[in-house]
């Protein structure tokens, strides 16, 4: 008996017709990535490398060398998209001064304030972004204050803690929602820093999308504005891959997580829809990420993120 003898020709059809009608998502997502619905198939690409990775070895293995060389050629789009996420930059200036930043996305109904607070204690960033918030979280967010004697809170959803002084700080309302932009400049031991915390609408409508779009407008904006060091992080609801990403790609901000942990954040216990929404980015002479990290499940549908940035 052969592996031929055991799968019937129809079943290799079926699976090389479902290749490629799969394969019309990504690349819809690549060249129509401009309306925001399309954009959305934009932000799978690792679901699509694993499964055109599991149909192309049912193909080899019912020997339909023909069609696993179809498939083959339809992993190379997802493929090409992720491996710069495998990259490392190359590195700036070495310096023995750094500085650790962390972002957490707490999830309004999450009640686990102590494992949070855990998590902080213990993965000691200089300054951290929380967003979501809710009232409740604002006050059990309060005990870290003896660590981090600098703060700012927004009834809009969202509180940053600092162990660095604030030389100046705002906030920019963006879109017809008005969702808030922080925008703090920091006193680090590099000299300052200016720090944008981040958590649009995600573009699951029109308006929703339009909302998201604009925020990454401004955001670029502020961006390119400032002549020194930038450090950006949040709950982007956006992956890499996004054409609303690219925008923060020509203001020159660069991805924390490249080469070193660029998995899912979002939904990781979901394989269908994990993605790697939440980000910490950085632009500045000489700066380099050191490590980065994904956090624990802390009973959010996102993991928080903490990478040390040294310049």
């Amino acid at each position: 008996m052969t592996w031929r003898s055991v799968f019937p020709s129809k079943p290799r059809q079926w699976v090389l017709s479902l290749a490629l009608v799969v394969a019309l998502f990504p690349l819809v997502g690549w060249i129509g990535g401009g309306y925001w619905l399309f954009d959305l198939f934009n932000h799978f690409q690792y679901q699509y490398l694993a499964y055109f990775s599991l149909s192309m070895l049912l193909l080899l293995a019912m020997r339909a060398w023909r069609g696993a060389a179809i498939v083959a050629v339809l992993l190379l789009l997802p493929l090409v998209r992720i491996a710069p996420s495998y990259f490392v930059p190359a590195e700036g200036v070495t310096s023995h001064k750094s500085v650790r930043v962390a972002s957490f996305n707490v999830l309004v109904s999450n009640d686990r304030y102590e494992d949070t607070l855990r998590w902080v204690r213990e993965s000691q960033p200089d300054c951290v972004y929380f967003s979501e918030t809710s009232e409740k979280w604002a006050k059990e967010l309060e005990a870290l204050s003896s660590d981090y004697p600098y703060s700012i809170e927004n009834n809009n959803g969202f509180a940053f803690y600092s162990k660095f002084p604030f030389r100046r700080n705002r906030i920019v309302y963006c879109s017809q929602y008005r969702f808030p932009l922080l925008i703090a400049h920091l006193e680090m031991p590099q000299g300052e820093v200016m720090f944008c915390g981040i958590h649009p609408l995600p573009p699951v409508t029109p308006r929703w999308a339009r909302a998201l779009r604009e925020t990454m407008e401004v955001l670029a904006q502020e961006v390119e504005s400032e002549k020194g060091s930038v450090i950006v992080a949040g709950d982007f609801n956006l992956t890499r891959w996004s054409q609303n990403a690219t925008m923060l790609e020509r203001a020159r901000l660069l991805d924390a997580s490249r080469g070193q942990s660029p998995e899912a954040t979002w939904m990781r216990g979901n394989p269908l829809l994990a993605i790697p929404i939440d980000r910490i980015l950085y632009r500045g002479t000489d700066m380099s990420c050191q490590t980065f990290h994904i956090g624990p499940d802390l009973g959010s549908d996102h993991r928080p993120v903490i990478a040390k940035i040294f310049w």
